[in-house]
């Protein structure tokens, strides 16, 4: 998986507030394997483990599309908060001092993901990751949250799309 996608996944999948505590209950991913070799995605304690082995080089042009769901305290069914559909190499590229950039820079400390692309086959990883909570914002509320994240070439929703990887991520967020 190239860096900029995992990244995004990872930013996008963790929840967005100053809890008090976060906890993982669920990482799962599929892989085309025309793309990647190896991806093994794992999580134990809230820290975060990734060994990735790419074996074709991701080229400018792959897309994210990313939805966070939010499911409160007793509800049964998860609510999407956002849905967001974008070419990853555009946004890394435009991007300066943003909350986007910081949680890279978080990342790299831990990683050897590309920050750019292309993105050149090889082997990646991300070591020992835990989730800085100064760069969570204040503003969610306590629940489970629920990320899901496609990464693929062309159109969303299309039969000409050329899937990537797909990510879901669980986590419950409590503020005291």
């Amino acid at each position: 998986m190239s860096r900029n996608a995992f990244i995004l996944v990872l930013f996008l999948a963790l929840p967005m507030a100053q809890p008090s505590s976060v906890s993982l209950s669920r990482l799962q991913c599929e892989k085309n394997s025309q793309y990647f070799r190896t991806l093994n995605v794992t999580y134990s304690n809230n820290t975060i483990t990734a060994d990735i082995y790419l074996e074709k080089g991701l080229k400018r042009g792959f897309r994210g599309h990313i939805d966070v769901q939010l499911r409160l305290t007793n509800a049964k069914k998860f609510q999407s908060l956002v849905q967001t559909d974008t070419d990853y190499c555009e946004l890394l590229s435009s991007l300066k001092e943003s909350l986007f950039r910081r949680w890279i820079n978080s990342l790299a400390k831990n990683s050897n993901f590309m920050e750019n692309c292309p993105v050149p086959p090889g082997p990646y990883y991300l070591k020992g990751y835990h989730v800085d909570m100064g760069l969570v914002p204040s503003y969610l509320l306590n629940g489970d949250y629920r990320l899901r994240a496609l990464v693929y070439y062309g159109k969303y929703r299309t039969k000409s799309r050329i899937f990537l990887i797909e990510c879901t991520v669980e986590a419950s967020m409590q503020k005291n």
